[in-house]
């Protein structure tokens, strides 16, 4: 039998990171909800000098807070599919049970929080990846008898 120690850390890991970026997206769309912190933000925004210089214009700047305000819950929705799937996955390999499936569901939790962060989700990804990838190669020694 295989211990899958390995696996089951790097996939518990993945799962806390993973929950971060929910975390993250909860504060995120609390901040965006509030009146008073988007109007300072903006503000902010509209007196930078380096904004000026660019050329953004208010509408650019009303269509980057849109983009804000949307991503609070793009985070939270991607954290919690790819903790659902890295739990799951945790479970199906605990005591090599089920290694084909905990693999493929490390693998589509890494994709998820990597792919669907645009990159900030590397760590967790990259986790949830190299567990699939070890479900997948190790193997249990196959022991020959000798009559």
């Amino acid at each position: 039998m295989v211990k899958r120690t390995g696996e089951v850390v790097m996939g518990i890991i993945g799962i806390v990171l993973s929950a971060l970026f929910s975390i993250i997206g909860i504060v995120f769309s609390m901040g965006t909800n509030s009146n008073e912190t988007m109007s300072q933000l903006k503000e902010g925004m509209e007196n930078d000098p380096n904004m000026q210089s660019s050329g953004m214009t208010a509408g650019d700047i009303d269509s980057i807070m849109a983009a804000a305000e949307s991503m609070g819950s793009y985070l939270v929705i991607l954290g919690i599919i790819a903790s659902i799937l890295g739990i799951i996955a945790v479970l199906t390999i605990v005591k090599n049970r089920k290694p084909v499936l905990s693999g493929i569901l490390f693998i589509i939790a890494s994709l998820v929080i990597g792919l669907g962060t645009v990159g900030f989700g590397f760590v967790p990804g990259l986790l949830f990846l190299i567990a699939g990838i070890m479900a997948f190669v190790r193997k249990p020694k196959k022991t020959e008898t000798v009559y």
